[in-house]
């Protein structure tokens, strides 16, 4: 049997969502896992903090996940618990960790005989400690967002302030200027933090601006977004 582990991939164990929030006033919360496969799998979970190699023996966060191992039957589901230790985390604002999931498929056993490729696939999702004194409504945050417009250099770039305690991931985004869409590279936004982004093709910047972009929901879903943007001086 040839063994080949731990690449990020999605397998056929799936969770219903594509990201987790954690309710900051639980003490625990429970995460559905399924398996759409027509064969059992072995399946290890754990959260890390941030690094993506990491492993469960090695990983560091405040969360266990219980059980850490299990067998889930094919075309069958599994709950899982995951227990917060009551660790100081800010209050204002979202604390961002990962959950992952390590898949380990069954051998066939109709080619038990001969020597068989064995790949563990690893799925690792967003999880979002998300604490109920967090001012305003996650739904509202997206509009909140305030966008400028300032020269560097002979170039323009556009910067975005999160004034809220949310994190904030956009999946693409275009500023609009002279009727002309300028697309920038998105990325997942911190609470209470400040991004840019250059605009390589854009030349003269003229009132009234916009920006439009796609946000991310707490469901996985995309939603839409147009807001006004200023030209700083």
């Amino acid at each position: 049997m040839l063994l080949f582990a731990g690449q990020l991939a999605w397998g056929s164990v799936v969770l219903n969502n594509t990201r987790i929030i954690y309710p900051g006033q639980a003490h625990e919360s429970s995460v559905q896992l399924n398996n759409q496969d027509a064969s059992p799998s072995v399946v290890q979970v754990w959260v890390d903090s941030g690094d993506e190699n990491s492993t469960p023996e090695q990983a560091v966060a405040p969360f266990a996940v219980m059980p850490a191992v299990f067998r889930i039957e094919a075309k069958a589901g599994q709950t899982v618990r995951l227990v917060f230790d009551g660790s100081p985390l800010p209050q204002d604002r979202e604390s961002v960790y990962y959950f992952n999931l390590l898949q380990i498929p069954s051998i066939n056993q109709a080619f038990s005989g001969q020597n068989q490729m064995l790949v563990m696939l690893r799925n690792r999702l967003k999880l979002f400690y998300r604490p109920s004194t967090i001012a305003g409504r996650v739904e509202q945050a997206p509009c909140q967002l305030g966008f400028s417009v300032q020269r560097q250099g002979r170039g323009w770039r556009l910067s975005a302030d999160n004034r809220s305690g949310y994190f904030l991931t956009l999946s693409g985004g275009q500023l609009i200027s002279n009727g002309k869409a300028h697309a920038f590279k998105a990325e997942m936004l911190t609470p209470f933090s400040r991004a840019s982004w250059p605009l390589p093709e854009l030349t003269q910047p003229r009132a009234p601006l916009s920006v439009r972009f796609r946000h991310i929901n707490d469901y996985g879903g995309v939603n839409e977004v147009e807001s006004a943007a200023v030209l700083a001086e």
